[in-house]
């Protein structure tokens, strides 16, 4: 296991275990499951577009791991489209800015945090700290690490899976901002003229 692969593996281990505590918080302390992806009676266009993300990050998740361990291995049967240490090392820093920002979001989101729609409880429009920045930080962070992943370990393999993770994840937005409207109305119109979906001008 080289340098790059250690560094790759702390990464995905502070990510996991961002994930799961913040789940586990909000579980007990606030008596929330605050994990709905695919769950429960939802409407057809909202429990695809879950099953799509929940189906892509999982073989992301897959691919991140399979690439720390046996990248020597893999890249010997995908090849690489490019391949030097100053791409491996943008691509781990890449990664380490989609995992601090993702970081970021679950600690400003604070008890509304959900992963995917969760019609079923009434939770708080989050505007501040860096959601004044972007209406869906927690999704560029998630953009950052696939396309980090990419260029660390950049073959066929996790091309396909960056590509599957972009589109998976755009299209939960899609409905998420649906449920916003609904749920938020005006108050939702106005941040959303204000503050772009991803970064900056996107």
């Amino acid at each position: 296991m080289q340098v790059t692969d250690i560094i790759s593996l702390v990464l995905l281990v502070a990510f996991g275990a961002a994930y799961i505590i913040k789940l586990v918080l909000l579980k007990q302390r606030e008596k929330i499951h605050a994990n709905v992806l695919a769950k429960s009676n939802k409407d057809f266009s909202i429990y695809s577009a879950e099953m799509f993300v929940k189906i892509s990050s999982a073989l992301w998740l897959l691919a991140w791991a399979s690439e720390i361990v046996f990248h020597g291995q893999l890249s010997s049967v995908l090849g690489y489209m490019f391949n030097n240490i100053y791409t491996t090392y943008i691509g781990i820093m890449i990664t380490a800015i989609g995992v601090g920002i993702f970081i970021a979001a679950i600690v400003y989101m604070k008890n509304s945090w959900r992963v995917g729609i969760d019609k079923t409880t009434k939770t708080t429009l989050v505007t501040d700290g860096i959601y004044k920045f972007s209406r869906n930080p927690a999704f560029v962070g998630f953009n950052l690490m696939f396309i980090g992943l990419f260029v660390t370990y950049a073959n066929l393999f996790t091309l396909i899976v960056l590509v599957m993770n972009l589109l998976a994840f755009h299209l939960l937005i899609l409905q998420e901002e649906k449920h916003l409207y609904s749920m938020f109305g005006d108050d939702y119109e106005r941040y959303a003229r204000r503050v772009p979906r991803y970064f900056l001008i996107f």
